[in-house]
């Protein structure tokens, strides 16, 4: 089943409005649309989690001590 294309803009638009990458976006939407797709392993949905997390940026945060 295809993904409703409004869900893929919001996400689209959450990702931006995080200042992260577009990879986020593209790895959160073929990781809903395997979903969909009934193609949910557990292995799977690990290497998605991976694969999400490895293209998410996080700011450095300056330690005050």
């Amino acid at each position: 089943m295809a993904l409703d294309p409004a869900l893929e803009e919001a996400l689209q638009a959450a990702v931006t409005a995080a200042q992260q990458p577009n990879a986020v976006a593209q790895r959160l939407t073929a990781w809903l649309k395997s979903l969909s797709d009934g193609e949910g392993s557990e292995d799977q949905n690990l290497q998605f989690y991976e694969n999400v997390f490895e293209a998410i940026k996080v700011k450095d945060i300056d330690d005050a001590d």
